[in-house]
């Protein structure tokens, strides 16, 4: 099943490095957002690209862009910081006649042990059973569970889709290739951290997921049982003790401060 590669980008020039990694003959969409000169050469020195610009701070609605202008009968979304090995369109299109969809498993490169220490982290934190970015579909999911992305959503579309995918009772496949992330320092990961915080509590507004427990949330021995289990996860005692002081503080951070917020 041929597959469009689709990406969403705004000031990234590590574009250029994503895009090198998809093979010539895969048609690709590129979704613009407040993109900078550097940014927009560089989707244009590139034929194959189609560019949609559009001023949105929206992600969800962002994608659904990318798959209401795909031309071929599947979509690969794939963020605009990593790269493909050479045999993930290949792999993905083979997976796509078995299944409606596809979670294509990230693997955190590093250069150090600062960013060892969080791509071992991000293992713990985004197992491989769970579908989440960087994913594929045939469109034609969208006549089962309606519109791929939901656009109230800003973080946390894989949750919404594979609960719709659920109650419909589609099941999805995991591929045995893997998408390579740049690495990312403490501070990255952290802001990172703090954004799937704020979009959780956004899945909560909108009914996705359950609220979170206040008092469970202080329990400093359900915060070191948490830690101990990414420890063992890991067989590193670091990232145990990043995730406890850095990981986990960050995302409660963002979760409540958009509660505040918002209600």
């Amino acid at each position: 099943m041929k597959v469009t590669a689709a990406i969403v980008c705004s000031t990234d020039h590590l574009i250029k490095r994503c895009l090198k990694s998809i093979p010539l003959t895969t048609p690709i969409i590129v979704v613009l957002n407040y993109p900078d000169d550097s940014v927009l050469n560089i989707c244009k020195k590139e034929e194959r690209v189609t560019i949609y610009l559009y001023d949105e701070r929206n992600l969800g609605k962002l994608r659904q862009i990318a798959v209401d202008n795909c031309k071929t009968d599947a979509i690969l979304f794939v963020d605009s910081d990593c790269y493909l090995e050479d045999n993930v369109i290949s792999e993905v299109e083979k997976s796509l006649d078995i299944y409606y969809a596809v979670n294509v498993p990230v693997r955190y490169d590093w250069v150090g042990v600062e960013t060892k220490i969080t791509s071992l982290c991000r293992l713990f934190n985004t197992p491989d059973n769970r579908l989440f970015m960087p994913f594929a579909f045939r469109l034609s999911l969208q006549d089962k569970i309606g519109k791929l992305f939901n656009e109230k959503l800003f973080w946390g579309e894989d949750t919404d889709q594979r609960l719709r995918m659920e109650k419909h009772g589609i099941k999805y496949g995991i591929s045995n290739c893997i998408i390579h992330h740049k690495p990312l320092t403490f501070f990255e990961d952290a802001k990172s951290s703090y954004r799937i915080g704020r979009g959780t509590f956004i899945q909560v507004k909108n009914g996705v997921v359950k609220p979170r427990r206040l008092l469970k949330d202080l329990s400093i021995v359900h915060e070191i049982k948490n830690s101990y289990k990414c420890t063992i996860f890991t067989k590193s005692f670091c990232a145990g003790l990043y995730h406890f002081f850095v990981w986990r503080p960050s995302f409660k951070w963002g979760y409540y401060m958009a509660r505040r917020k918002i209600t």
